[in-house]
């Protein structure tokens, strides 16, 4: 048996011997560079499986410094909210004290005008508190803080506006939901607004720019996007509604497939609040589902029209929006004349006849500069006009013509309710007896028991069958209406005789007082309420300048209702302090988790890329052993010669 004896050459003995003391040395390296770094990898591919766990460590924690700052600065702010609050809660209780102490047969004209000083000088204060910034960021703000040094709550017009936001500023500390950190004008100091509300639908009339989004549906459902199936004279037609924006585009569809199946057989339109379908003469036409889908019931055009009829579809109840012109509203509407609106003691009129759309009324209020706006109301069907300013009465009456009416934004009108009046007090009767008592010039009376009235049209009309009851000729002898400025109501004694013309509360009824309506004219023949039904911000600066003006006046009732209200704010204050204290609690316990957090995500990331020091230089020693015994090795195997293979 043979046997091959392998030869080695110089060169092969050679790059072998520089391969593994490179790749020792290599490996020395490294590890003399994680010992030096405490690094395991100085670079992504030296561990390229842990390399995304790193960085994504590496960004957690570079997210939770920046997460860290947001929340040490919204205790910063909460607490600083707090002790603001704090402060609002102590004056409110000075107040009400002060209210406590102008009551009864201790005080008189004199100290109350001096506690009238003093409440001055709580407003002054107040407002101060509900500007205060931190870091810039205003305390009261919400989520609309003035920029830094600015104002949230500025005087106005002989009131107070508050220009902030309705919810508070959220910061995020890398939890599912964010961090409220501010406190804001609601919450804080009261009502933000007051609105005189809509009571009129104005019955919004469909246009074939209405778009489909702005429509409530005849289920009221909104319009569910699919297809539609058109029967002309037996034959369906699938027609493709998913793409269809406004109520023009449904039209177009459906004709474009009656005209392709039988021309001139009829045709799809729009009519008042939704669709009509009329079919010529010899034909029928029916509008159906596609399947299992409600696109043409919550059109309001499933329907059939027969020969030479047309079919009416359901309302679909097009909402108003900025866009909707003012030739769409289906009730009459006096744009002519304009709005009469008194904010404090200031009244302007808003004129509206040069508008094209909602947009340009809306405009046309923010032009008068009142602190107040127009808005179109939740369900898309009418206005509210709201006033921002506390401590001012808003009025919104007529400019002889019937246009706050027609609106329904009369603050005092046929529907609105006595509920409101006296600022949300409402009218006191006595169950069971008269409320009032009228007398006319010529001696006759008549009373009045308006117990079980809703609105200000049942209080008039209790009025009329009251006198009618007595044998006044109502109309004639006497009326009652609405003012022609529609702030009040109209009384007119047409009777002759020397009785002075008077109304008066009966029963220890206060009704008529509450009404507006007690008065005497003497021998004038008409008078006019006054409203008691204005809309007013019902906040903590509101309640404080009503009590300055009730102390300046020497108006018991007045300082007593004020000192009510403020005894209320200060309920809600507290109420709001509780609130931040639990923001604030909450903040705490984010801080606390996230150092736990950022504890358990060093620890992570230190066993995924820290070096093991021990381990490290123990295999360090073992790669200068190794290497030593390759040079050895090496050395001697280099050194051979043709000698040594002659031995």
């Amino acid at each position: 048996m043979s046997s091959i004896i392998g030869r080695t050459t110089m060169g092969l003995s050679a790059n072998t011997l520089n391969y593994n003391l490179n790749k020792t040395q290599v490996e020395m390296f490294k590890l003399q560079q994680q010992i030096d770094t405490g690094k395991k990898y100085a670079n992504p591919s030296d561990g390229a499986s842990s390399a995304s766990a790193i960085l994504q460590l590496n960004m957690q924690l570079q997210a939770r410094d920046q997460w860290d700052l947001n929340l040490l600065e919204s205790q910063a702010v909460l607490s600083n909210v707090d002790n603001a609050l704090a402060s609002v809660t102590t004056t409110l209780n000075e107040s009400v004290s002060i209210a406590s102490s102008q009551i009864g047969a201790g005080a008189t004209a004199d100290t109350r005008k001096d506690q009238a000083l003093i409440i001055d000088a709580q407003i002054d204060s107040l407002l101060n508190i509900a500007n205060q910034q931190y870091n810039g960021v205003s305390l009261f703000g919400g989520n609309n803080g003035a920029s830094d040094g600015g104002l949230v709550f500025e005087e106005f017009m002989g009131g107070i506006r508050y220009t902030g936001g309705s919810g508070n500023l959220e910061t995020n500390y890398g939890g599912v939901a964010n961090q409220e950190f501010t406190s804001n004008g609601l919450d804080a100091f009261g009502a933000l607004e007051a609105a005189v509300e809509s009571t009129v639908d104005l019955k919004i009339q469909a246009t074939d720019q209405t778009k489909l989004s702005d429509l409530d549906g005849a289920n009221n459902l909104g319009i569910s996007s699919g297809s539609i199936i058109v029967n002309v004279n037996g034959t369906d037609v699938s027609v493709d509604l998913t793409s269809a924006e406004t109520m023009g585009d449904v039209v177009t569809r459906v004709n474009a497939a009656i005209d392709a199946t039988a021309p001139g057989a009829g045709s799809l339109s729009i009519a008042n609040e939704g669709f009509e379908l009329n079919a010529a003469a010899g034909n029928t036409i029916k509008i159906g589902e596609s399947g299992g889908g409600r696109t043409a019931s919550d059109l309001g055009i499933e329907m059939t029209a027969t020969s030479g009829t047309t079919a009416t579809g359901a309302t679909v109840n097009p909402r108003m929006t900025t866009q909707t012109p003012i030739s769409a509203f289906g009730s009459s509407v006096d744009f002519t004349s304009g709005l009469k609106v008194t904010q404090g003691d200031i009244t302007k009129v808003i004129d509206f006849s040069s508008c094209q759309n909602v947009e340009d009324m809306i405009n046309a209020v923010d032009a008068a500069d009142m602190g107040i706006r127009l808005e179109i109301n939740e369900d898309g069907t009418g206005f509210n006009m709201i006033t921002e300013v506390s401590g001012l009465r808003m009025s919104v009456g007529e400019n002889g013509g019937t246009t706050a009416h027609d609106l329904g934004i009369s603050t005092l009108g046929d529907s609105t309710k006595l509920e409101t009046f006296r600022e949300g007090l409402g009218v006191e009767t006595v169950e069971g007896k008269s409320d009032f008592r009228v007398t006319l010039h010529d001696g006759t009376t008549f009373e009045v028991d308006v117990t079980g009235t809703d609105t200000v049209e049942d209080v008039i009309n209790r009025i009329n069958d009251a006198a009618t009851t007595a044998g006044v000729a109502v109309g004639t002898d006497f009326t009652v209406g609405y003012a022609s400025d529609g702030t009040g109501l109209t009384f007119a004694d047409n009777t002759v005789g020397t009785e002075d013309f008077k109304i008066q509360n009966v029963n220890e009824s206060h009704a008529a007082e509450h009404l507006g309506i007690a008065h005497n004219a003497g021998p004038s023949n008409t008078f006019t309420s006054e409203d008691n039904a204005k809309v007013v911000v019902d906040s903590v600066f509101t309640n404080l300048m009503d009590l300055s003006t009730a102390l300046y006046t020497n108006d018991e009732s007045g300082i007593v209702f004020a000192g009510d209200k403020l005894e209320q704010r200060n309920q809600e204050v507290i109420l709001a302090r509780g609130a931040v204290g639990v923001d604030a609690q909450q903040v705490e316990l984010q801080i606390e988790r996230s150092e736990d957090l950022r504890l358990a995500e060093k620890s992570m990331l230190s066993a995924i890329e820290d070096t093991n020091s021990t381990e490290a230089i123990t295999k360090f020693q073992m790669m200068q052993v190794q290497l030593q015994a390759t040079l050895q090795l090496g050395a001697q195997s280099m050194q051979t010669t043709l000698m040594d293979f002659l031995r």
